[in-house]
């Protein structure tokens, strides 16, 4: 199962969110999790788990297709918590190599590989995005209590109906809050998106910010707290909706 996360724009949250969620993922099917790190140019998904790649997705580039699955796999990290996270680049330059062909190519080694792929994508809807949302069986779009997000969410909405064709039944929205203060409601953003939120993680103080300085990730180092629990019925949601689809493939 593919889960694609994104944002209209940067600082939402998104990477963190995604790296909790595989986290999540993986401490309840170890080794079933991969987390793609997608979010180009700069890719942090390593750091913020305190990892340290030797490998990427760009590398496997150049390699045959007998190689390329062993290189791909071998790329990834395993973290404490049972996930594996996946670099696509480990220096700038490194971006270039990362392309729509070769990110399709690698989804077809994971969904081989792991029970769950999730992908954290940047902001630029470049061809590479594209193919990400089309292929995902569910898009997870992170947002946040801003009037021009909420806006910019609304108009992608429209996008993926009347453009990309992406069924509304794939797409959920989950609003975040950074930030300890807002005068926008979950309430308004839905009414500026016209589309219900999914799940809402108020803000719970600087447990994100720690955890991000100190490498640690907040569903295990602080699972009780409010935006781990969040994550956690996330994960759980996601494990369920994938045990739907193998129930009816079966």
């Amino acid at each position: 199962m593919i889960v694609a996360v994104y944002a209209v724009k940067g600082g939402a949250g998104r990477t963190t969110i995604a790296v909790n969620l595989a986290a999540a993922i993986g401490h309840k099917h170890r080794a079933e999790c991969v987390l793609l790190d997608l979010s180009l140019p700069y890719n942090h998904a390593a750091l913020v788990a305190n990892l340290v790649p030797n490998g990427c997705l760009a590398l496997s580039e150049r390699a045959d297709q007998d190689q390329f699955e062993h290189t791909l796999l071998a790329a990834g990290l395993h973290h404490p918590t049972g996930m594996v996270v996946l670099p696509s680049a480990l220096k700038l330059e490194q971006s270039e190599l990362v392309t729509a062909p070769l990110v399709q190519r690698a989804l077809d080694v994971l969904e081989d590989a792991f029970s769950y792929v999730i992908v954290d994508l940047g902001v630029a809807m470049s061809e590479m995005t594209l193919g990400v949302l089309e292929r995902a069986h569910r898009i997870l779009i992170v947002v946040t209590a801003e009037l021009p997000t909420l806006k910019d969410t609304a108009e992608l909405m429209q996008v993926f109906e009347d453009v990309l064709e992406i069924p509304s039944g794939r797409v959920s929205l989950l609003l975040n809050h950074p930030r300890p203060q807002t005068l926008v409601t979950r309430a308004d953003a839905e009414r500026v998106v016209k589309r219900p939120m999914m799940a809402e993680i108020v803000y719970d103080g600087a447990r994100f910010d720690r955890a991000a300085v100190t490498g640690e990730v907040l569903v295990a180092a602080e699972p009780s707290s409010m935006s781990a629990k969040t994550i956690g019925k996330l994960a759980a949601g996601i494990i369920d909706e994938h045990k739907g689809h193998a129930a009816k493939r079966a």
